[in-house]
């Protein structure tokens, strides 16, 4: 492997091997079909100064003539190992080379964590997101570009499956998350094609020693589990991303469903945002599926993605509501409460 600090000249499309040329064109059509990228859209792109943010980036320099893409990096120092600084100088070289502008910025992951009572995963993930959407407002971006890649959507699938998170959740991240400006065009490719074709053009890349340790469950997945699946079946990711399509359609059908039914019987919010109640003109004659779903979005929506109800919360409000049974109460993630009455269910914030 190169050494991450001697960069050559920015690679070409036409400079590429068949097989280094195929990826590119590959993720190419990623954007335009599953991401529905528009050319000359504005992109941050977060670098870490790994394979596969490396990678991202590369990719995305050899795509910006035919997409008319405008490219931005950005860098977090997150204060946590020694050899960040030169994680870095290394994302902002290549972007020197690549000719992307790079801002470069620090935070302090573990202050912030100690400050919050969070674990330095959850923090560090807070923290990067903040900054990134920062960036992106700064530098008006349309979108905030992350590196997530096959091996990455099995890691996700199998902590979601972990977490007890339903379908079509369950499913794995999303390539495209409006809600939150990100999009991620590596999600179909697997790691070993990224490194091949750095390796390729000559460009390496910093490895994250953090990502050995086995304190983190994510750590422990990837590196105990998920090669114990792969042995029982070697096209594990191919499978994974047949799921990861499956669940994107369910979602589409389900948000369209839904969608409609709230445009007949709108859900009812008050204007301080305290309370959204689901009337019973809306959840009369629903199934139960469709129920659950719109629990779901009430508290994506109420509880602004704080937490994570437990399915079996939900079933016993369900079975509540179809037992007709009033002055129920039940506690929800967020801060939330669902109060049953008449046959209306109340989501409130509960009070300090």
């Amino acid at each position: 492997m190169p050494r991450p600090d001697s960069l050559p000249p920015p690679p070409r499309l036409q400079d590429l091997s068949p097989q280094a040329a195929r990826l590119c064109l590959n993720v190419r059509r990623f954007c335009l079909r599953q991401l529905r990228l528009k050319p000359y859209s504005r992109l941050l792109l977060a670098l870490s100064g790994g394979a596969d943010s490396t990678a991202l980036a590369v990719i995305l320099h050899v795509l910006t003539p035919g997409l008319g893409l405008n490219l931005r990096g950005m860098s977090l120092n997150h204060g946590l190992r020694p050899e960040a600084a030169q994680d870095q100088a290394h994302a902002l070289n290549l972007c020197r080379v690549l000719g992307i502008p790079c801002s470069a910025r620090a935070a302090d992951v573990a202050a912030m964590a100690q400050r919050e009572g969070l674990g330095l995963e959850d923090a560090g993930r807070r923290l990067r997101y903040a900054l990134l959407e920062e960036e992106r407002q700064e530098h008006k971006a349309d979108h905030i570009v992350l590196g997530h890649h096959a091996a990455d959507l099995s890691e996700d699938v199998l902590l979601r499956l972990v977490r007890g998170t339903g379908w079509p959740a369950l499913g794995g991240m999303p390539a495209r998350d409006d809600k939150r400006h990100i999009l991620r065009p590596l999600l179909a490719v697997e790691p070993q094609a990224l490194k091949a074709l750095l390796t390729e053009c000559g460009i390496g890349w910093r490895t994250d020693a953090s990502n050995e340790d086995k304190k983190f469950r994510r750590n422990r997945l990837r590196l105990d589990a998920l090669p114990l699946l792969r042995a029982e079946n070697p096209s594990l990711e191919k499978s994974v991303h047949t799921l990861w399509q499956l669940a994107r359609i369910d979602q589409d059908y389900w948000d369209s469903l839904l969608d409609s039914r709230l445009a007949e019987h709108p859900w009812q919010a008050d204007p301080d945002g305290a309370s959204l109640t689901l009337p019973a003109p809306l959840l009369r004659g629903l199934h139960p599926a469709a129920r659950l779903r719109l629990y779901m979005r009430v508290l994506r929506r109420h509880a602004s993605g704080k937490g994570q109800a437990r399915a079996q919360t939900l079933l016993a409000l369900d079975q509540a509501l179809e037992q007709g049974r009033g002055n129920t109460r039940f506690q929800l993630p967020g801060g939330t409460e669902a109060l049953l009455a008449g046959g209306s269910i109340r989501f409130c914030l509960r009070k300090n």
